[in-house]
């Protein structure tokens, strides 16, 4: 028995994981602090734009920093060593299981965001510096044109080339900056990279047709000059 447990554990955990992903935590903030379905306004989306929207700049920020901790939770688990007596898959499997969770929550009938949060926290848990490369092209792409799915592109792009970059010319196994950059030759690092640019670009194609029409939303987030927003009711406001 203790050696199916020992077999089993690893996946027992990236089904955790998955779960994890699938805890709707702008839907749960709306409902637990404004008794509202954050899906019945403004863009319908469960994350943190849309929760900023509808719920205020504070509470949107809980909501991305929980996201972001979903993707990360496990690998950090693992780093500190919560498993050591398991043999464990690659941590990035373990996040990426997550965001594939937040896009197609099992709580929600498989209709959930688009995992930008919580794919930046896998890359903040596992390669903080990239990870922060990654936030950095987001902030510049929302700041020069206002459109959120722009920023979460230009972030996205940001961490693959970064990625390529790490296992081409990154520090060596053992080396002391390991933990900020992962190490050159991670395989798994530009799979799960590119399995995660990939989903984020997927989950966008709506905006980017959006943009080209001249209908997509532009945002005040990061932004001096605020422009008038009105949140309606999504059955007031279907596209």
């Amino acid at each position: 028995m203790e050696q199916v447990i020992t077999a089993s554990m690893p996946f027992i955990v990236l089904l955790v994981s998955y779960l994890i992903g699938s805890m709707p935590m702008g839907l749960l903030m709306g409902k637990i602090t404004k008794g509202v379905d954050i899906r019945d306004y403004g863009s319908g989306n469960l994350g943190t734009t849309n929760a900023m929207r509808v719920l205020g700049k504070k509470l949107g920020m809980v909501v991305f920093f929980l996201d972001v901790l979903k993707g990360g939770i496990i690998i950090l688990l693992i780093r500190l060593g919560a498993f050591e007596a398991f043999e464990m898959l690659h941590p990035l499997l373990y996040g990426i299981a997550a965001s594939i969770g937040h896009i197609f929550p099992v709580f929600l009938r498989f209709k959930g965001g688009k995992a930008v949060a919580t794919s930046v926290g896998i890359f903040l848990f596992y390669a903080p510096v990239i990870g922060i490369i990654g936030l950095l092209g987001y902030v510049t792409g929302v700041k020069l044109t206002r459109y959120i799915s722009v920023g979460s592109t230009l972030g996205a792009l940001s961490v693959l080339i970064s990625v390529m970059a790490v296992y081409f010319l990154g520090p060596r196994e053992g080396s002391a900056y390991e933990w900020l950059f992962s190490m050159r030759g991670d395989l798994f690092l530009p799979i799960i990279s590119v399995i995660g640019v990939s989903l984020v670009i997927y989950r966008h194609t709506g905006n980017y047709k959006r943009i080209m029409n001249g209908t997509e939303p532009k945002s005040n987030f990061l932004q001096k000059h605020k422009i008038e927003q009105k949140v309606n009711k999504r059955s007031e406001n279907k596209k």
